[in-house]
């Protein structure tokens, strides 16, 4: 998700796949590994007594683990859409910061901080996502210009990311910019990571085999889909 690209999965389509009731993945869980597989918590587990030998490959079961947890947090309503807060911070020799999400504006020329409120993906006609800055030695600079419905994921992915202590909603966010000075901001979620669970689709690929072959037994073929998304 570093530049869009003509591969870059459309998020109706990846909402297909991760409805926690009706998406493709749950609908093969439950029809293909239904009594051999169910979840505790937030993580999918083998049934002992009904999986009658079968080892499940733990790359899938972590792919599976991977999956539920972006749509409990991004896809809650079948298709994708979160809400979230932003509040700017100060910096040294930053004079006026500009971040604008999905046509959202979050200006802040160092007054008193506040929380702005924000909808990804926001219904507009110039999806993405931009960040610039204004220094004290030079006028407005852009950090980054993303575009695209994926643009603020991109975007965050640019960040170096931490929590803090103690809060388990709320996400510090500095971009470092080419002359050295920082960019903040504070990440206030609904619940958990909010929009930053969605770049653990980086890299993202499904195993091959569901489970664990020896060298005595056929290969398991099962896959959740042959038409599934390049992530």
């Amino acid at each position: 998700m570093t530049a869009p690209t003509s591969s870059e999965v459309s998020l109706p389509l990846l909402a297909k796949y991760l409805n926690g009731d009706t998406g493709r993945i749950a609908r093969f869980l439950q029809t293909r590994l239904n009594g051999v597989l169910h979840k505790e918590g937030s993580h999918w587990v083998a049934d002992d007594i009904n999986a009658q030998g079968l080892a499940f490959n733990p790359a899938f079961l972590q792919a599976m683990d991977t999956l539920s947890h972006i749509s409990d947090v991004a896809f809650t309503r079948g298709e994708a859409g979160l809400h979230f807060d932003l509040r700017p911070g100060t910096a040294a020799g930053i004079m006026q910061t500009t971040l604008v999400i999905d046509s959202q504006k979050l200006t802040y020329m160092n007054q008193m901080p506040v929380w702005k409120r924000f909808t990804w993906p926001e219904d507009t006609e110039a999806p993405g996502a931009s960040l610039s800055w204004v220094s004290t030695q030079a006028g407005t600079r852009l950090y980054a210009d993303l575009s695209g419905a994926w643009g603020f994921i991109r975007l965050l992915d640019k960040a170096a990311v931490s929590a803090y202590p103690g809060v388990n909603s709320s996400w510090h966010l500095a971009w470092q910019a080419p002359d050295g000075r920082v960019l903040n901001y504070t990440l206030r979620t609904e619940a958990g990571e909010g929009p930053l669970a969605l770049l653990r689709l980086r890299h993202f690929t499904l195993p091959d085999n569901i489970f664990i072959a020896s060298a005595s037994d056929a290969t398991h073929d099962d896959n959740v889909g042959d038409d599934e998304p390049s992530l």
